[in-house]
Order: C-alpha cells, then sequence, then structure tokens
C-alpha cells in the first residue's frame, strides 16, 4: 500500500504515519508540504491513500483536495485539530472521503481508511457505460456531466450522488443509500450533511439552460430523478 502525507503544520503526522504502517506491513508513506508540487508526487507516485493534514494550511488545504481528487482516485482523508461541521462539508464537498479530528485514534484512522478504500470504485464494463434522464448525460469512464451538450460542474460526491439517482431510472433512492454512495459504511454519521448536497445539485441542474431535469424529495424516504417536474423542490 501506497499513501501520500501532505503536511500543514499540524502536529499530527507522526500518529498518521505510525498508523499507516501498523495497518498496513511493508506500506510505502511519502511527506510532502501541503504544496501544490506536492500534486506532481501524487501524479508520479500513484497512491493508494491521500492524508492532508489541514491544520495551519488556512483553506489552501481545499482547493489541493478538489485538485487531487480530479487526478487520483485515491482514498482522501482529512485530519485536523480544528475540526468543525463547516469544514467537514466542505473536505466532503470538494472530493474527501471523510474528515476527522487530530490527534487521531489510531485503530479509528485505519478503519476509516480501509473502509474507504473499499468505497474507490472498481465499475465491471457495463457499469462504466454513460447514463442518461432526458437530456442529462452521465459518463463514468470520463466523470464527465452535461445537459443537452453543455457541461455539468459537478464535485467528485455530487457526480456519484446523480450516478446513482441516474441509474435508478426514476425510482426513488433512499437517503441511506445515498449516505452509503458517498460515505460507505459510516454513511448515517453524516446523514445530515446530505441534504446539502442535493441541494448544489439541484441548484446546478438549474443553472444549466434547457435542463429539464429534476431530483424529487420524498419526505422521511428519499430522492428521485426524474425530467420535465420541478414542482417538489424542497
Amino acid at each position: 500500500m501506497k499513501a501520500l502525507v501532505l503536511e500543514g503544520g499540524g502536529g499530527g503526522v507522526r500518529d498518521v504515519t505510525s498508523a499507516l504502517h501498523t495497518g498496513w506491513e511493508g506500506a510505502v508513506v511519502a511527506h510532502s508540504r501541503m504544496e501544490r508540487q506536492a500534486l506532481e508526487l501524487c501524479r508520479r507516485l500513484r497512491p493508494d491513500v491521500i492524508v492532508f493534514d489541514a491544520e495551519g494550511s488556512d483553506s489552501q488545504w481545499l482547493g489541493l483536495v478538489r485538485e487531487a481528487r480530479e487526478t487520483s482516485s485515491a482514498a482522501i482523508i482529512v485530519i485536523s485539530t480544528e475540526y468543525n461541521e463547516s469544514d467537514l462539508i466542505e473536505a466532503v464537498e470538494a472530493g474527501a472521503d471523510d474528515y476527522l479530528p487530530a490527534p487521531i485514534n489510531r485503530s479509528i484512522f485505519v478503519a476509516k481508511v480501509r473502509a474507504a478504500l473499499r468505497r474507490i470504485p472498481t465499475l465491471a464494463p457495463q457499469e462504466s457505460s454513460p447514463v442518461s434522464c432526458g437530456e442529462l448525460t452521465l459518463d463514468p469512464d470520463r466523470h464527465e456531466a452535461g445537459i443537452s451538450g453543455r457541461p455539468l460542474p459537478l464535485t467528485a460526491s455530487e457526480f456519484d450522488l446523480l450516478l446513482h439517482l441516474a441509474r435508478r431510472n426514476g425510482l426513488v433512492a433512499r437517503k441511506e443509500a445515498l449516505c452509503s454512495v458517498i460515505w460507505g459504511e459510516d454513511g448515517q454519521v453524516y446523514a445530515a450533511n446530505l441534504r446539502k448536497h442535493i441541494e448544489h445539485l439541484r441548484r446546478k441542474l438549474s443553472e444549466v439552460p434547457g435542463s429539464t431535469v429534476s431530483i424529487v424529495t420524498l419526505p422521511k424516504v428519499g430522492y428521485r430523478l426524474i425530467e420535465d417536474d420541478r414542482s417538489n423542490s424542497s
């Protein structure tokens, strides 16, 4: 197992490195300052896991998480002693698989990384075919979305959610299932954030000229993706 730890000035790097070696005997762990040059190292190393030590790096880590997600399928974990709900939401929206408080509990950290690694998609050929709903098209291989030929910019989490809804072909996707799409076995821990993800998706869908696709809420149950119905957007 290969891991890249990006240091932002916090004090949790030693614990992270120790946890990685404990969880994966023979793990290769590289370190770098949290700078844009680190993304080049990420491309060369092709790590299985990227850990961001967000403390002391202001908001720079968010942009780096987004870029890392765009160029890598690695599990992405963010840690910080300044752990708070708003940063958690921003982290997962940027493409992180998890956001943990530092100092870490090593056993929990290893469990979280293992769960994130299990969620890395290994799509079979038939599962990676483009999916459509009306004028909306999602291409899992290219990780691209568009409506009537116009690009639809999505975060990694938003793409996964919309793809899951589109694959349901108008059927309801339960909230528990959608949480699992992003957060895996620990999805219910973050269930309160699902609505914010859905709100962002609705806004982006509505901003594309000619869009006729809507996400409909079934209270206390879940959501479904349909065409030509904007009557329920709560």
